[in-house]
Parts: C-alpha cells; structure tokens; sequence
C-alpha cells in the first residue's frame, strides 16, 4: 500500500510559513493590479488637464483674433481722431500768437479818462525782427485717409511783430493829457506809450465837443504793446495727418 500524507502542505514541516499553496503568487497579482490601477489614475488626470489646457488656448487664441478684428475695425476712427487733434492743436497755435484786438480796446474804454476824448485811433501789427525758418520736416507715406501736410504752423502775424495803436484826441488841460498818458500805460499788455504831440488852445470837431474839452488840449499818442509771442509748435505724430494752417491776415481798426 502507498502511504498518503493527509496534513495540508502549508501545516507540514519544513514548508514556507505565509506563502500558502500559490507560493506568493496572489500577494503579487495583488501588487500588479494596484500599480496598473495607480497607473490608470495618472494618466486620466493627466488626459483630462491636457484637454483643459488645450480647451483654455483654443478660447485664448479666439479671443485673441476677436481682439485683432475689433482693432482692425476702429482704425479708420483712430486716423480721423488723431486728425482732429492736429487741426485743433494748429488752431490752438494761431490763437496763441494772434494779437487779440477786442480787448486791447476794451483796455483802452476802461483807462482813458473820463474828461478825455478820442477822435481817431488806428491800429496795425509790425516792426518785428523776421523769425528764423522752421526746418523742413519729411513727409512719410499716408497710411489713412488725407495727404501729408506741413508740420508748423505759420501766420500773417509772426512772432515777435509789435501791435501799436496810433490815438488822436483832447482833454480838457495839459495835466489832464498827462494823466491820460499814466492811465494808458496801465493797459493790459501796454509796454510803452510815447506822446507825439500835444497842443494848448482851442479844440473843435465833434468829437472834441462831446468829449468837452472844446476850448482844451489836443494831443497825438502812440501805444505800444507787447512783441507777440512765438506759436507754439504742435507735436508731429505721424506726419500724414498733419494739417497746414491758413495764414492769418493783418487787422487794421479805425
């Protein structure tokens, strides 16, 4: 008869204590399935940020052409803005420098003295040094609508021309005349004020009537004023856009 061994073999002597009938096979099926489930885990999170990121410059890309096309649409806009504000910026300049004749005589009706009348007055802009020519500026190629133009402004009036004022009247005395004179170069933007001449004695004309100094002093003055300041230059941005000022002309009041 053969003989059976009936103790189980993980209870027999000598065998591995643990391991059981598969040796450690199970403990390491285990082990696989838990790397392969680890691994599975990675590479989800992985696939899933990559679609975010790919999902996050696809909708940064179009805003990005959205942008670029808005752009693209207002710069017709921008160009007409930015020929507005040389056209202002040219006007500003002329307004600068011109000689501003409505109130160098309100001046006048606010000093003269009340005993004195005027009977004729004449006004005129020169006798300036000529300003030193502005250097050429080179046009560039129009990228809008509108030719290039000139970039300083110029003026029948150029800086540094004198305005005068050349007065005819009568008071009623010799210290009246004078007093006028002191009153006079009181005037906003007066500088000088210089007597051509000045008669004692009997006054007529109308003027000199209603003034009443009939019977007074008649006198000649000449009124100086302040050279007129340089214009000052607008900025050249582009210089297609910039636009030529029209001259302004000489004022004369009688």
């Amino acid at each position: 008869m053969r003989a059976v061994n009936l103790i189980p073999v993980e209870q027999r002597s000598g065998a591995s204590v643990g391991l059981g009938r598969s040796q450690g096979g199970a403990y390491a099926v285990i082990v696989l399935v838990g790397v392969l489930a680890g691994l599975g885990l990675l590479y989800g999170k992985a696939s899933h940020e990559v679609a975010t990121r790919t999902a996050q410059i696809a909708t940064i890309t179009a805003q990005t052409q959205q942008a670029q096309t808005d752009a693209g649409d207002l710069s017709s806009f921008e160009a007409l803005n930015a020929t507005r504000e040389r056209r202002l910026a040219a006007v500003e300049s002329l307004v600068e420098s011109r000689f501003d004749w409505a109130h160098a005589l309100r001046e006048l009706g606010r000093v003269l003295p009340a005993h004195t009348a005027i009977s004729s007055l004449s006004g005129a802009v020169g006798g300036g040094a000529a300003p030193a020519a502005a250097p050429a500026t080179a046009a560039k190629p129009s990228t809008a609508a509108g030719p290039a133009a000139a970039s300083s402004v110029t003026s029948a009036t150029p800086p540094g021309s004198v305005p005068t004022f050349q007065l005819t009247g009568c008071s009623r005395t010799q210290s009246e005349v004078a007093a006028t004179l002191e009153q006079l170069r009181g005037a906003d933007g007066v500088q000088e004020v210089s007597l051509q001449s000045s008669t004692a004695g009997a006054s007529t004309g109308a003027a000199a009537a209603a003034g009443g100094c009939s019977g007074g002093s008649t006198f000649s003055v000449t009124v100086t004023f302040a050279p007129l300041p340089a214009a000052s230059a607008y900025a050249v941005k582009p210089a297609s856009q910039t636009v030529a000022a029209a001259p302004e002309t000489t004022g004369k009041v009688k």
